[in-house]
């Protein structure tokens, strides 16, 4: 078998399967191809040079893989080591193996050429008259799960350290912000250590926390026929819109691609453009398709309700009205960020050409 080449990394440890047995790249590799119902045949003297795995079709055809293995694959750490492993040549394809690999980091794989395994359940591999890009069994056994953003704790930890990610926050201070039991944040603190996305100092490892969070950011959300105007009402005051005192209180958000216009982001809009709000809850959600409608479709919606997947969204809005002329409160920056990063190419592309100013961090 041919030797695998791990890029130095303080994160990398044993990679396990379910049944906590020893599985090294190859081994997850193959059992990862196998479930697809391909054979495979592991590299051995008589393989072509750079091969350390290959597909065996059943006409008798092969196509051998090169195989790299790291923990973790962030946009911040792929660059290098792309550019260590172009430098050895292989006549074959090239996967990189890794315990998780974000969203970000998945696409760069992609527009560069190689395939690639997540540990957690996804692969995909590219070639000449090769293409897979499928769900596979996770590869991960329980020690290693409990690593990254973990649960609705992690991904409310992951978005405080986000809001201010140059200041220090503790366990007990951290805990006080979001109402948890200091044992739950520090349990979350260290699964997010483990995986290398806060540093020593508990602070947010940028951009890779942004969009590790990106990929559990999934908010419920309901189109609605009509949209609330500001100002009172009776219909208002029941759908909890929290428009008095904006910056205290609990309300509804302006988010997404409107939200983001009101921010100077790089983003052409209508102006009557359908707004995406957030909203504190599941009752609030459920009231707002009452009184406001269900839109029959979605591209005649007038609006998009979603619930907050953490209460940081509708505790901590933004009066924008000092230099707007938008009168809906607004979403902090980084949640505007995480909608619009749901959108792998428009999205992405919004983000590459926006720095908040008014207020919020660049995180991504």
């Amino acid at each position: 078998m041919f030797g695998i080449d791990r890029t130095p990394n303080s994160m990398e440890h044993i990679l396990v399967d379910p049944l906590q047995r020893s599985h090294n790249a190859l081994d997850a590799l193959t059992s990862a191809v196998g479930s697809l119902g391909l054979a495979v045949r592991q590299g051995d003297v008589d393989a072509p040079p750079g091969w350390d795995l290959a597909i065996v079709f059943p006409d008798g055809r092969e196509i051998g893989l090169q195989v790299k293995t790291v923990a973790l694959i962030t946009t911040d750490s792929l660059p290098g080591l792309l550019r260590r492993w172009s430098a050895s040549g292989t006549e074959g394809g090239r996967v990189v193996v890794a315990d998780r690999i974000t969203a970000e980091a998945r696409t760069t794989l992609n527009q560069a050429g190689w395939g690639w395994l997540d540990l957690r359940g996804h692969l995909r591999l590219t070639g000449p008259g090769l293409f897979i890009d499928s769900d596979v069994p996770v590869f991960v056994g329980p020690e290693t799960d409990r690593q990254g953003i973990i649960g609705r704790v992690g991904i409310e930890l992951a978005a405080l350290l986000l809001l201010d990610p140059a200041r220090r926050i503790g366990v007990r201070a951290a805990a006080a912000a979001l109402s948890r039991a200091p044992s739950s944040i520090s349990e979350a603190f260290a699964a997010l250590r483990g995986a290398g996305l806060v540093d020593e100092d508990s602070k947010p490892v940028l951009p890779a926390l942004f969009w590790e969070l990106a990929e559990h950011w999934k908010p419920v959300s309901r189109d609605v026929a009509s949209v609330p105007m500001p100002g009172g009402g009776r219909d208002n005051a029941a759908l909890r819109l929290g428009m008095d005192d904006v910056e205290s209180n609990v309300g509804w958000a302006l988010t997404d691609t409107v939200a983001a216009a009101v921010y100077g982001a790089p983003v052409s809009i209508r102006a009557d453009h359908p707004p995406d709000f957030y909203v504190p809850d599941q009752g609030t959600l459920r009231r707002s398709v009452q009184l406001l409608g269900a839109a029959s479709t979605a591209t005649v919606r007038a609006g998009r309700v979603r619930i907050a997947p953490v209460p940081l969204v509708c505790a901590r809005r933004i009066d924008a009205t000092e230099w707007s002329d938008e009168e809906w409160p607004l979403a902090n920056p980084l949640f505007v960020a995480l909608d619009l990063a749901q959108d792998p190419g428009r999205g992405t592309e919004i983000l590459d050409g926006w720095t908040p100013e008014r207020v919020g961090a660049r995180v991504w």
